[in-house]
């Protein structure tokens, strides 16, 4: 695939939700209270606002950060392209283009780099000014995007099938496998491969020394942008001067997609890059619309746990340190795209155990991100499972006519 024939693929699946309004706003930034509020009016506050809930989980929080960001990548990038630093062989495989644009919230300017394949398409480009003009056209359509997104749950999981470019549109049995430390061990491995379609997250690895704990299989991956800004960039001496930077992105075969979802505009360089005719595997940027759900149901169980455990109102929520740039983890998002793919769906390496220290089965990371409300997503597991046609807004698909299917959680 050309260069100048990316912006057309790419720009249909960056990530977009609704500007929020005055009101919502106005919510959000209510100063807290001096005395938590009685008991009674915690027990209403908890059963009757969830019509005020469902609004202000419409507000996505990064949302200001992802626009600003957007918006000064727009006016101000300069993209520049020279070869790469090293011997003469890493020199003639790779270039290093280099991003610069001024900070949001200050005057410094910012250097992004990535290394990427000296192949014909980016020869031809050497001062990068096509790339830059395809950048430019995605952060337009981010733009546009996020002012135009439907709150149709049930056509979301309804064309989840053709929006993730999946030959088939629905699987039997689907097997989404998170990353806990709860997986080692656990000899999961032969029944997370006898499902029909198997999810994995942010590139951890698979078979091998996992076998018996993870499984070999997989048939989609899934991971935030960070993760693949990460690999494209990384240096590899041993592999430098043969190796595209994207082919380390994705450890699962060129027959298996890897599916992304945005939430920092400069990754859609990323994006357009790895996602040219030197890739070895077919790279997809979700659909605003699928992050915009995803967004919602993440932050819903967010506030509702807030209001639950502190008795504060949810207009308090974003007193309760969390970020700005507060998102869904790639495991939820996993878990919906499940939902609109499977008759069947089961979950492997979700939550945590007592005793069980790494965050992660391949790394030895003990904490979790605070951009992530673990607790608040594993509420929205418990209810798929026990009460499935209460789930925020996937209730609205189910009034539709969408059926959710069945879920499992194994341990």
């Amino acid at each position: 695939m050309k260069l100048r024939h990316l912006p057309p693929v790419l720009f249909l699946f960056v990530t977009a939700l609704s500007f929020p309004s005055l009101s919502v706003h106005r919510h959000l930034s209510l100063p807290r209270p001096r005395s938590p509020p009685s008991s009674s009016s915690h027990h209403a506050a908890v059963g009757d606002d969830d019509a005020l809930l469902r609004r202000l989980a419409s507000v996505d929080p990064g949302a200001d950060y992802l626009l600003a960001e957007a918006t000064a990548l727009l006016a101000n990038a300069t993209l520049s392209s020279t070869r790469s630093p090293g011997d003469a062989a890493a020199q003639h495989h790779h270039r290093l283009l280099t991003l610069r644009f001024p900070s949001h919230d200050s005057t410094n300017a910012t250097a992004y780099r990535l290394r990427v394949p000296h192949d014909t398409t980016l020869h031809a480009d050497d001062d990068g000014a096509a790339l830059l003009a395809a950048f430019r056209a995605s952060l337009r359509s981010l733009l546009l995007t996020r002012r135009h997104i439907p709150h149709d749950a049930a056509a979301v999981m309804r064309d989840l099938p053709y929006l993730l470019g999946l030959r088939h549109r629905r699987f039997p049995a689907c097997a989404v496998v998170g990353n806990s430390g709860i997986l080692l061990g656990s000899g999961r491995g032969a029944q997370i491969d006898a499902h029909d379609f198997i999810i994995r997250l942010n590139n951890a690895p698979a078979g091998g020394g996992f076998t018996r704990d993870v499984g070999a299989k997989t048939s989609l991956s899934l991971a935030h942008s960070t993760v693949l800004r990460r690999c494209a960039t990384s240096p590899s001496a041993a592999s430098a001067a043969t190796t595209p930077r994207c082919a380390a992105c994705h450890p699962y075969g060129r027959d298996v997609p890897l599916a992304i979802y945005v939430s920092h505009a400069a990754h859609l360089l990323d994006a357009l890059v790895c996602g040219n005719a030197t890739s070895p595997f077919r790279l997809v940027v979700t659909d605003p619309r699928l992050d915009a759900l995803c967004a919602r149901i993440a932050k819903y169980y967010s506030l509702r746990r807030f209001v639950a455990e502190t008795g504060w109102p949810a207009s308090g929520w974003r007193r309760d340190e969390r970020p700005p740039h507060f998102h869904y983890s790639s495991g939820l998002q996993a878990v919906v795209v499940a939902l609109g793919v499977c008759d069947e769906v089961s979950m492997f390496g979700f939550g945590k155990a007592a005793g069980v220290k790494p965050h992660h089965y391949h790394t030895g990371r003990k904490k979790e991100t605070a951009v992530h409300d673990y607790e608040a997503e594993y509420q929205f597991y418990r209810d798929l499972q026990t009460r499935p046609e209460a789930v925020p807004f996937l209730d609205q698909a189910v009034a539709a006519g969408f059926r959710l299917p069945p879920v499992r959680q194994y341990w």
